[in-house]
C-alpha cells in the first residue's frame, strides 16, 4: 500500500455474517489497513488475511450516498458491489470459469465517522441475488480506528 500525504494508518475490524440455506456462518478479520480522504469520499484499503496468508485486496470507497466495496482474490475472483441503502444494483462476479451476473439488494446501511481520532463504524446488511434465486443474506459490521 501506498501512504499519500492524507493517508492514515489504521487497524480494521471486520465481521461478515452469511446465511445461505438453512446453514450460518461467520467470519472475523483485524487487519491493517489504510484510511485517505479524497474530496468527500473515504476510500479504506486492507488486505484479507486467511490463515496467516494475504489472500485478497479490499477497497471499500465512501461516499454520500452509497458504499463500493471492490475485492479481489489470488485465486481470480473479482467482485465490485454497491450498497444504496433500500436499493439494488446489479454487478458482475468475475470467476475463474467466467462472471456471474448477481444482483446486491441493500436491506440497510449504517456509516459513522469521527475525525479526531479517526475512526469509523460501517454496517451493511444485504442479499445477493442470481436472477431471481436468492443466494444468501449477508451482514458486514466494520469498525475502523487509527
Amino acid at each position: 500500500m501506498n501512504l499519500t500525504d492524507n493517508s492514515e494508518s489504521v487497524v480494521v475490524d471486520l465481521t461478515t455474517y452469511i446465511k445461505q440455506d438453512d446453514e450460518s456462518e461467520k467470519f472475523t478479520f483485524r487487519e491493517l489497513g489504510t484510511l485517505v480522504n479524497v474530496g468527500d469520499k473515504t476510500y479504506l484499503r486492507f488486505k484479507e488475511t486467511q490463515k496467516e496468508e494475504k489472500v485478497a485486496s479490499v477497497t471499500i470507497k465512501i461516499s454520500d450516498d452509497h458504499v463500493q466495496l471492490t475485492r479481489q482474490d489470488k485465486m481470480g475472483h473479482h467482485s465490485r458491489l454497491i450498497f444504496a441503502d433500500k436499493e439494488q444494483h446489479d454487478t458482475i462476479y468475475q470467476t475463474p470459469y467466467g462472471p456471474i451476473k448477481l444482483a446486491v439488494n441493500t436491506k440497510d446501511l449504517l456509516y459513522n465517522y469521527q475525525e479526531s481520532p479517526q475512526a469509523g463504524d460501517l454496517d451493511i446488511k444485504y442479499e445477493l441475488m442470481s436472477g431471481n434465486m436468492m443466494i444468501g443474506e449477508y451482514k458486514m459490521e466494520l469498525h475502523f480506528s487509527a
